[in-house]
């Protein structure tokens, strides 16, 4: 662990001390000369541990979504040894296999499934080694919490607006040569209200939301907030499942 980050509080769970350090974006979401300068945050053991499972899952699965050129790089020279470690990921993956029309596109795109709630995760983790590494904001647990999703057409009207809050700070980082890419705002009023807009691999394409089947999704969303405003957003969905984003 860094010498910076000794004495810290991990900034997943901002109550156990730092036992290492982590990157918040995996290295391995990025080709090996495209990995310099990625952030990084004070992790406990536990957390970390966590998180890696949540990437070994999603740096072989977000490629075969992506736009960017290095994801092509990434399906031909580094997913297949990941699914080759990974045996029943590689099996359910193979049976998922099908094909869709997208629209816009003339000809079918094979699809292959993905397991929102793991995207979720791990985005809201990093949300949460966002806000500490770019203002150094802790999220105590037992008032404020984070979500994270993939947006629908609705779910990226609502972050336009989050967004475009009143600021008390705002960033916008592209990493490695556009392999990933975000924009943040954290509130004036409130350092814990942030609102994040995430692209992976130039934009993915994701789609299979039962409510909107003919829908595909190109970003991730994530906001942290009090637990009683999360509350509040949850209630809303229910009532409008259009009113905001992909679960």
């Amino acid at each position: 662990m860094g010498k910076g980050f000794k004495g810290k509080t991990c900034v997943y769970c901002a109550a156990a001390p730092a036992a290492t350090m982590d990157h918040v974006f995996a290295r391995e979401f990025f080709l090996v000369d495209r990995r310099a300068n990625l952030p990084k945050v004070p992790a406990c053991a536990a957390c970390n541990g966590a998180k890696s499972q949540l990437e070994h899952y999603l740096t072989a699965v977000l490629p075969f979504g992506g736009q960017h050129a290095d994801a092509a790089a990434h399906l031909s020279g580094m997913v297949p040894g990941r699914l080759a470690r990974n045996r029943k990921l590689a099996s359910g993956l193979s049976a998922g296999l099908s094909s869709t029309m997208v629209p816009g596109k003339e000809t079918p795109a094979m699809t292959i499934p993905i397991d929102p709630d793991k995207v979720g995760e791990l985005f809201a983790l990093i949300a949460k080694g966002l806000l500490w590494q770019h203002w150094q904001v802790l999220l105590p647990p037992d008032a404020f919490g984070v979500r994270a999703e993939m947006l629908s057409a609705a779910g990226e009207q609502f972050y336009n607006q989050a967004l475009a809050m009143n600021s008390g700070a705002r960033v916008h980082e592209s990493l490695g040569n556009g392999t990933f890419s975000y924009e943040g705002v954290r509130s004036a009023e409130n350092p814990e209200l942030s609102a994040w807009r995430f692209s992976a691999f130039g934009g993915l394409t994701l789609g299979g939301d039962p409510e909107a089947p003919g829908e595909t999704s190109s970003q991730i969303g994530a906001m942290t907030a009090s637990h009683a405003l999360l509350a509040r957003l949850k209630a809303m969905e229910s009532a409008d499942p259009y009113a905001g984003s992909k679960g």
